[in-house]
């Protein structure tokens, strides 16, 4: 690298070289005087030495150059500009040589002594650096040379070079020095040639430090001459060492404790009982800190109180003192409240508690180290503490392991609480899932090895109601295969592949599945429910419920037959009521056509009425609500009412009746109108499902106090499948054609009837085309010795003239009403609303008002009730008319203040009886005042308008049967 010639250290050197040439050219021509031209170098070669020593080998050159000129001026002779002489020359040569020589030497000797220089420097600082002192003892002088770190240690001045050795130990330590002096004594009467020794020393800033020093001693003869070494500084080194020795006394602390409690989790792996557990920790805590007492105390929430729940080195008395000590020892109820470690470093200091102090002074202990248990979420369980013989404050081992066995504790103290608790959950669990009604089951997968498909089933657990369920004992399942105890169960169902399902995709299903069982379909409802790999299944059975399904679907069935059926039965009487209407209309048409269309209108309105009768009778005996009229009555003229009711169309048919009746009358407690409607209804079913010229046959007779009807045909005959289903409602079974209309419930109305007689009916067929017997037995009861007399009121009375108001929202309704009762001499009032009718009321003040229920503005029964509540003495008799047929229809009508109920279509002839009898009413009513407090009159019964009035009692059994015969036409038969 290139210096540049504003550096100081160059200008410097060459200053110096000139400067020097110049001296030795002064001092060589100073002396010229003296020594003439015969020593021309005398100056400049002592000058080369110096230059080249001290600025280097160039300077050294430039004085020999600097000599040269100084020579050839020093030995040119007058009037030359060169030397002359061999001589001289050969002079300037030799110098020449000599100084580039000892230009070259001088340099030499200038890089040597730097480098020995930087040498001696680094050493310095070296040492000072290092802390390495050397020192060289002579051991025959005893006098010492330091090298300046070790002066700086021993505290000497080494400015002038060696020290005598006295100084140097005068200013260490005296033990120091009386330990040097005896280890040196020792070594040189050992003839040893050398030794090491640590040696600790205070520095002048106060601080101790450790030196190592090491010696050789150098043996003259027998005589030891000297002794060199050297001395480092060791004291980081020393540190170092300490604190590993304290690290790896730590470390193997650590190492022990780790084993220890390695020991103690093994040891509570093998112990069962919490109290073991907890006992065990406690020893091994106590072991760690030295102590031979300690306890460890749980705490109760629900009383915010301690309890010692185990304890080691303290006697029972002890532990009850304990006990009843404020906060035990005082450090466990600390460490609860605080949530954090308490300590009592000693229980003689002020503040501890006056009977704690006094139990540490009988029982020996003078400190308390006490840790929380603090559980998983935080809440504090308890606390654990250690009591030591001594005063003493836990170090960070003792407070680490303290940490480690208190938490070691909560966890197994909630381990066994969650235990009992999960015991205790699945005890109920297990209790509930006994004492269910419902079957449970849990399913484990078993897997073939191979391919890890699922082949089977296993029985983990199943439940009473299960194993009811399923026929087999409890005990029959539980860790068999569901092939081994159902063999067929997965060929019969799809059950296993739903299973499955729900291990293979971990979500609940839930299906219903059929099973073929024991010879038995049944079907089940499932819900499986994925549980850690396993099947949960609850499942029941919902047979029952499939087949009411079932039989609902089929009602559904029949209902939709049904009323499509009664839109039928509903429309045909309106076609001829339409038909005749238009006749009568006609101003052509004679008096008989007119007669001929109202006796039409007249008998398709009451086949109407008989409809509409029959679906109220069955829904009053389907909720229970009708009410049997029983009275003594015969059964010859209750039969004979039924013939008559049956005689039309047994003759449209062209059938042949036989009736087989006992010869003596028999009474029975029955009513009559219901008894014949029975009967009617089993010969109307039975020509209607008879081919024309067919046979019907009625046998009644006794059986002990047991009246039988049988009543057989020789019609299409029934189904053997069909028979179950023949008194369903809306059934119609006897064939596929629509023979004789109808709308399926006649015979579930004939079945409710006999068992409302607390009777029963049967049906037996041998198939299509052999006819069908239907047998009724009815209890005879019990009869009194003679029948009353039949009344003669039932033909209507002359009925003088009436104030009537009718009142009806349907005007075609209202005026043909009116316009009948005009033509019975009536006085009428018309109103088309509920508050027409109020108003007419008060106008008209009626005798009798005929009241429509469903009116708009005010209902009937609200007009009726403005009537009843009117307190003018008027009480005219209140007359519902109303489609509203069922009887909490007539209950509201009759506590609204209607004195009868009647339900449309209405009988002409029962209405004015009704009108007639008003007088005897108004007489009656004129004393109770308000509504709700008349009886209940109903419409003229069905079976009473379909018979006309029953012959008298007096009538022999063969005249009934000549009557019947007659009737006929066809034949006559003896009941013998």
């Amino acid at each position: 690298m290139r210096t540049s010639l504003a550096d100081p250290d160059r200008l410097t050197r060459w200053a110096t070289t000139v400067a020097l040439a110049a001296l030795a050219v002064a001092l060589q021509w100073s002396v010229r005087p003296w020594v003439g031209t015969k020593i021309p170098f005398l100056f400049f070669l002592p000058a080369i030495v110096a230059t080249a020593a001290r600025c280097g080998r160039g300077a050294g050159i430039f004085v020999t150059a600097v000599g040269f000129a100084s020579a050839v001026l020093w030995l040119l002779p007058a009037g030359h500009w060169w030397v002359v002489g061999t001589t001289d020359e050969l002079s300037l040569l030799i110098y020449s040589i000599l100084g580039l020589l000892l230009a070259t030497l001088g340099a030499r000797l200038r890089l040597t002594s730097a480098r020995a220089s930087a040498a001696e420097q680094r050493l310095v600082l070296a040492g000072e650096d290092t802390g390495i002192g050397i020192f060289d003892l002579d051991l025959a002088t005893r006098t010492v040379y330091l090298s300046p770190a070790l002066a700086l240690l021993c505290r000497v001045d080494v400015t002038d070079g060696a020290v005598a050795l006295d100084d140097v130990m005068a200013r260490m330590p005296p033990e120091v020095a009386i330990e040097a002096r005896s280890v040196v004594a020792r070594k040189l009467s050992e003839r040893a040639t050398g030794y090491e020794r640590e040696v600790r020393l205070k520095v002048p800033d106060g601080r101790e430090r450790w030196l190592m020093l090491r010696v050789h001693i150098v043996w003259v003869g027998e005589r030891a001459a000297r002794m060199r070494g050297a001395c480092i500084d060791i004291t980081e080194r020393r540190a170092v060492d300490d604190l590993l020795g304290r690290t790896q006394a730590e470390l193997g602390q650590q190492v022990a404790d780790l084993h220890r409690l390695h020991e103690l989790s093994s040891r509570l792996l093998d112990t069962r009982t919490l109290s073991e557990h907890l006992h065990m920790i406690l020893v091994a805590l106590a072991d760690f800190h030295g102590a031979r007492r300690g306890l460890l105390a749980l705490f109760d929430t629900a009383s915010g109180t301690l309890g010692i729940a185990t304890s080691t080195g303290f006697l029972p008395d002890a532990v009850a003192r304990l006990i009843q000590t404020s906060g035990i020892d005082g450090a466990s109820a600390i460490c609860c409240a605080l949530r954090e470690r308490a300590v009592i470093a000693d229980t003689e200091a002020d503040g501890a508690d006056p009977s704690l102090r006094a139990l540490a002074r009988e029982e020996g202990f003078r400190a308390v180290h006490a840790t929380p248990l603090i559980g998983q979420d935080g809440t504090v369980i308890g606390a654990l503490a250690i009591h030591l013989d001594t005063p003493h404050t836990p170090t960070e081992r003792e407070c680490t392991l303290a940490d480690i066995c208190a938490r070691k504790a909560a966890t197994f103290i909630e381990r066994a609480r969650a235990q009992a608790a999960y015991q205790e959950s699945q005890g109920r669990f297990q209790a509930v899932l006994d004492a269910s009604a419902v079957p449970f089951v849990v399913l484990a997968p078993v897997r073939e090895e191979t391919s890890g498909r699922i082949v089977d089933f296993e029985w983990r657990y199943v439940n009473a109601a299960a194993a009811r369920a399923l026929r087999r004992p409890a005990d029959a399942f539980e860790g068999r295969r569901v092939q081994d105890v159902l063999p067929a169960r997965w060929s019969t169902s799809d059950s296993f592949m739903q299973y499955a399902a729900v291990v293979d995709t971990n979500e609940t299903r839930e299906f219903e599945t059929l099973v073929h069982h024991e010879g038995a379909e049944a079907w089940f409802r499932c819900v499986a429910s994925p549980m850690d790999g396993s099947v949960a299944l609850w499942f029941t059975d919902v047979t029952a419920r499939k087949n009411d399904e079932r039989l609902l679907q089929d009602a559904d069935r029949r209902k939709d037959e049904f009323l499509a059926t009664l839109a039928h039965e509903l429309r045909n009487p309106l076609a001829p009521i339409r038909q005749a209407s238009a006749v009568s209309r006609l101003p052509q048409a004679t008096e008989a056509q007119k007669r001929w269309s109202h006796e039409v209108i007249e008998r398709q309105v009451s086949h109407m009425a008989l409809l509409l009768d029959d679906l109220l009778d069955v829904s009053r005996i389907t909720r229970g609500r009708l009410a049997l009229r029983r009275g003594a009555n015969t059964l010859g003229d209750m039969i004979e009412a039924a013939v008559e009711t049956a005689r039309p169309l047994i003759d449209a048919r062209h059938h042949e009746l036989e009736l087989v009746l006992p010869q003596a009358a028999i009474l029975m407690q029955a009513d009559p109108l219901r008894v014949s409607q029975i009967v009617a209804n089993l010969l109307t079913n039975a020509a209607k499902y008879t081919d024309p010229n067919g046979r019907i046959r009625l046998v009644a007779a006794l059986d002990a106090d047991a009246v039988v009807i049988e009543v057989s045909d020789n019609g299409i005959g029934i189904a053997p499948e069909s028979l179950p289903a023949v008194f369903d409602m809306f059934t119609q079974l006897r064939g596929t054609d629509d023979r004789a209309g109808g709308l399926g419930i006649g015979l579930a109305l004939t079945k409710g009837l006999v068992e409302l007689h607390g009777g029963s009916i049967g049906v037996r067929s041998e198939g299509g085309g052999h006819g069908s017997v239907f047998t009724v037995r009815l209890p005879r009861g019990e009869t009194p010795a003679r029948l009353p007399a039949p009344g003669d009121d039932l033909e209507p009375r002359a009925t003088p003239a009436r104030r009537i108001l009718v009142a009806d929202d349907n005007r075609d309704a209202a005026e043909s009403l009116a316009a009948l009762l005009e033509l019975e001499g009536h006085q009428i009032t018309l109103a088309y609303d509920g508050a027409d009718a109020l108003l007419a009321y008060t106008r008209v003040r009626p005798e009798i008002c005929l009241l429509d229920i469903g009116m708009p503005h005010r209902t009937g029964n609200e007009v009726a009730a403005e009537i009843r509540a009117r307190a003018d003495g008027h009480a005219p008799l209140l007359v519902a008319i109303t489609g509203w047929g069922q009887d909490a229809d007539r209950h509201q009508a009759l506590a609204a203040g209607f004195d009868h109920h009647l339900t449309k279509p209405i009988d002409p002839a029962h209405l004015l009886r009704l009108i007639g009898a008003a007088r005897a009413g108004e007489r009656a009513r004129a004393g109770r005042p308000g509504p709700g407090r008349c009886r209940l009159a109903r419409g003229t019964p069905a079976s009473a308008r379909r018979s006309p009035r029953p012959p008298s009692p007096g009538r022999s059994g063969a005249g009934r049967r000549t009557r019947i015969a007659a009737v006929r036409g066809r034949r006559r038969r003896s009941s013998g």
